[in-house]
């Protein structure tokens, strides 16, 4: 069984400062029906020590049982995570930007598209949020690697 329809953006490297953040990768998910066999995943990446991202490589991601789970998961943690309403801060403080977007309408975004700067923020992350953070980071690699594991 497929998940709901989604949008989910994962983006290494959110943080900047005067200068906007540099990606190191850029992966976008999107499963635009609930029946549909795969999740279309678009990634690039940026080599080290190069000034860009490569051009965007899609692939696709089985919508098997494990996969549903782990999407489902992911947006069990996201509704339960708090974010910054302008979202201008890594609070989470790993550098990585998560965007997705349901067929609910719940959308949930812990970086501005630009990135972050080094500002305060008043929202309170507690040890708990950051596990569960970086949870769904996990999830997103996992996501990230089947996608590369089932290419062609």
């Amino acid at each position: 069984m497929a998940p709901e329809p989604f949008s989910l953006r994962i983006q290494h490297g959110i943080t900047g400062g005067i200068v906007a953040p540099r990606p190191s990768a850029v992966h976008d998910f999107s499963l635009e029906a609930a029946n549909a066999p795969h999740i279309l995943l678009i990634s690039q990446q940026r080599p080290d020590g190069t000034p860009q991202l490569l051009d965007p490589e899609p692939r696709k991601v089985a919508t098997s049982d494990e996969t549903t789970a782990l999407v489902k998961e992911l947006e069990g943690i996201l509704r339960k995570l708090p974010t910054e309403q302008l979202p201008s801060t890594d609070i989470y403080q790993r550098d990585i930007g998560i965007f997705w977007q349901g067929s609910d309408g719940f959308t949930w975004a812990n970086s501005a598209p630009q990135g972050c700067g080094g500002f305060q923020s008043d929202v309170v992350v507690t040890e708990e949020d950051r596990k569960a953070f970086n949870r769904a980071v996990e999830i997103t690699g996992i996501l990230v690697e089947r996608g590369a594991a089932h290419e062609g």
